[in-house]
């Protein structure tokens, strides 16, 4: 299946998506965050797999126009912690 470009989603439905950087470094999206003062700058929190590929207990946040070149899979259903 193949979404379309215009297609529009909510910022809870990409919780849980597969991000792939452009090095092969597979990411969880954890959460998604804005600083009050600046709501244009979407923080996305990560969970990176370790090399046994098992999701790291701690989160980090990367600027979602940093990611925009990442690849990105959905799951159905919600990932959990």
């Amino acid at each position: 299946m193949q979404i379309s470009t215009h297609s529009q989603l909510t910022l809870n439905e990409l919780k849980g998506a597969l991000l792939t950087n452009e090095h092969g470094v597979e990411f969880r999206i954890h959460d998604f965050y804005v600083n009050i003062n600046d709501l244009t700058n979407v923080l996305v929190s990560v969970r990176r797999y370790d090399r046994e590929g098992n999701l790291e207990n701690f989160t980090a946040g990367i600027y979602f126009s940093e990611i925009k070149d990442w690849n990105i899979e959905i799951q159905r259903g919600h990932f959990h912690d």
